[in-house]
């Protein structure tokens, strides 16, 4: 047998247990250091219950009622409802990373394990009486409960949220009504907190709701798995989306008001293997409202941008990776240029927004509308402005390279990390580099970093090493680190900045371009010539205390391994 320990000796005289009437039956001579807790309770002198309950009073674990317990929809919703039930336990209070824990069983070792893998917490279990606890998770985790614990939203989303459908209607059953009801409380939500995306993502165990938020994923709701196909069945039914079709992806669009708000959404679907997956893109009208002013450009960018809408012809390219904000750029650009004089067309992939006074072309591949082939009838158009949603093959930037040596001026976007590099793109594309020299009037480079929320950002000295190792002035003493309150959704963070470079193409770029040299020796001509990379951009960012290193250092990956665990 295991040697045993103090607890054992405890446990005897817990459980009136006689150690010589125990090795008579065992049939061998016994002392309290030969057994264990756990060979008394396989042996059957104690039950699984007087076990728990001694190791809970042996260990100090308090007891909670949950009848004085006011829970948190947030908190609850830490933890899927099959994991609640399967361990008998529920999260009701959450403080300085510590989650407390109602369980029937405190001392389950696979279960605080578990609960501190999802969760990312500490884990501070309260013992509790198994029927309030099933009480409560019947309560606090079905799919009616979690309606109610989005109610103050969803009365008025009820009211005002019109799911608005073209040649469509769908009749609420009553059966459905408790989904939906969560559905639209969800949408509303998510609309008032600034979300760019929804993720609706079933997994084996349970169904996730996701928010991004100012560009990352955080989990916001749980519910149980058994809901996922009415949520997703609602939510294609709103978006005009064919319900029997699980097996192929689907995309739909609806308009949901939120107050006097009409919002536009972009749906898609997309099986997995435990089922649909929706992604919900909220469409924001205030994104076609911004200006270049409010892009985050310093004044030297923002000026050099605006000379080259001047031009009467020639390319201007906004790059940068996915989610870079290079579609929100163009829409400004588009914004600048907009006037009654000018015939202003673009082709988009799809349509996001709808700007008043813009001619906008989404591509149809299916009906074989193309860029390519759209540009070319968009030619035919008399067009003084084209915007060209993206540059994805040698086709499309051949046409919008001979549109843009033919009088007009064509905006565009392409997929690079720096605005060197998209002159070499377009090389390796198979453009001439003599077409390339004469079509650009200029390339901007562009990231998204997270804004630090002023309510709540630290701010802290910074370090020698630091200071060397982001090359920053030695006139700066202090910097800011996120803080978390809750209007900042406890992150930190609100909203997004952009960072830039804007590549000067002048005759020196223009000869490495013709002689076709590499993107490094374009970018070191650029810099010699007073281009401020992103990475600089954002240093000044972060010394105005507007962002972080790290978000500066994420998202232009600066700094080697071995100089950023320096810095820690």
């Amino acid at each position: 047998m295991k040697k045993g320990d103090e607890f054992v000796q405890y446990l005897l005289t817990y459980g009136n247990l006689d150690l010589q009437k125990i090795s008579r039956e065992l049939g061998q001579e016994l002392s309290s250091e030969d057994v264990s807790g756990e060979d008394l309770v396989q042996r059957g002198f104690l039950s699984k219950e007087q076990f728990s309950e001694a190791m809970r009073r042996y260990l100090g674990i308090p007891e909670v009622s949950l009848t004085q317990v006011i829970f948190d929809p947030a908190v609850v919703g830490l933890v899927p409802e099959e994991m609640a039930r399967r361990y008998t336990l529920i999260p009701f209070q959450r403080q300085a990373g510590v989650l407390r824990v109602a369980m029937a069983d405190p001392t389950h070792e696979r279960a605080l394990r578990d609960l501190r893998v999802i969760t990312g917490l500490q884990v501070e279990p309260v013992f509790s009486d198994q029927e309030e606890i099933q009480a409560a998770i019947r309560q606090h985790l079905t799919v009616e409960q979690s309606a109610a614990k989005l109610n103050h939203l969803a009365k008025r989303t009820m009211e005002a949220a019109g799911v608005c459908r073209e040649n469509s209607e769908y009749d609420v059953q009553e059966e459905d009504a408790p989904t939906l009801k969560l559905v639209y409380s969800v949408l509303h939500e998510a609309v008032l907190q600034g979300v760019s995306d929804i993720h609706w993502e079933p997994r084996q165990k349970d169904f996730v709701v996701r928010y991004r938020v100012d560009g990352k994923l955080i989990r916001k709701h749980t519910f149980s798995v058994n809901v996922a196909r009415r949520i997703i069945s609602s939510l294609k039914i709103m978006a005009q989306m064919d319900v029997a079709e699980r097996r192929l992806p689907q995309d739909g669009r609806m308009t949901f008001n939120v107050g006097a708000r009409r919002v536009d959404m972009r749906m898609s679907s997309l099986p997995t293997v435990h089922g649909e997956k929706i992604v919900i893109r909220i469409l924001d009208p205030e994104m076609t409202q911004r200006s270049l002013k409010d892009l985050g450009m310093r004044s030297e960018v923002e000026a050099g941008v605006r000379g080259l809408l001047k031009h009467p012809n020639g390319l201007v390219l906004i790059v940068g990776p996915t989610g870079s904000g290079k579609t929100t750029t163009l829409y400004a650009l588009l914004r600048e240029l907009n006037a009654e004089e000018q015939n202003v067309i673009s082709i988009e992939e799809p349509v996001e927004y709808q700007l008043t006074g813009i001619n906008q072309v989404q591509v149809n591949l299916p009906a074989g509308l193309s860029f390519a082939v759209g540009l070319r009838h968009i030619l035919r158009q008399d067009p003084d402005v084209i915007m060209i949603g993206e540059i994805r093959d040698e086709e499309t930037a051949r046409i919008a390279i001979r549109a843009s040596l033919t009088g007009h001026l064509v905006l565009s976007t392409l997929h690079t990390n720096t605005a060197a590099e998209a002159l070499v793109r377009l090389t390796d594309m198979g453009i001439e580099p003599y077409l390339l020299a004469s079509a650009v009037n200029g390339v901007l480079s562009q990231r998204l970093v997270r804004r630090l929320c002023d309510a709540c950002k630290v701010s802290y000295q910074v370090a020698e090493v630091e200071k060397r190792v982001l090359q920053l002035p030695s006139s700066t003493t202090h910097l800011y680190r996120p803080g978390g309150c809750p209007q900042c959704l406890e992150t930190g963070f609100r909203g997004r900045i952009g960072i830039h470079e804007l590549l000067p193409y002048n005759r020196e770029i223009k000869e490495l371009v013709l002689t076709q040299h590499n993107s490094r020796d374009i970018e070191r001509q650029a810099a010699a010539s007073g281009m401020m990379t992103v990475y600089e951009d954002g240093l000044l960012k972060v010394i105005r205390g507007l962002t972080t290193v790290e978000e500066v250092l994420f998202m232009t990956s600066k700094i080697d391994e071995k100089e950023e665990s320096e810095i820690r």
